[in-house]
């Protein structure tokens, strides 16, 4: 996570502090993380092994049905299905 968005989250939190918060359906780290993984699918140049390195980085697990989701997206979007 950059410094920009770490201060970003802060703030937020911060400026909202003390007022009732509405329940988020996605928290900011599972969007960034959402992000991270749509641009490394996007990316031609991005090999499976560093793929799946930061999928489990985000703490997904390996057999689980959403990286195994995963793994057919990337070999769908880079020619291997």
């Amino acid at each position: 996570m950059s410094e920009k968005e770490d201060f970003k989250d802060i703030m937020a939190e911060e400026i909202t502090r003390g007022r009732r918060q509405p329940k988020r359906a996605v928290t900011l780290a599972r969007e960034r993380m959402i992000r991270k993984v749509a641009d490394m699918l996007a990316d031609p140049g991005c090999d499976k092994r560093t793929f799946l390195a930061v999928i489990r980085d985000y703490g997904i697990k390996e057999g689980s049905p959403e990286f195994l989701q995963l793994c057919d997206l990337w070999d769908a979007r880079h020619g291997y299905h």
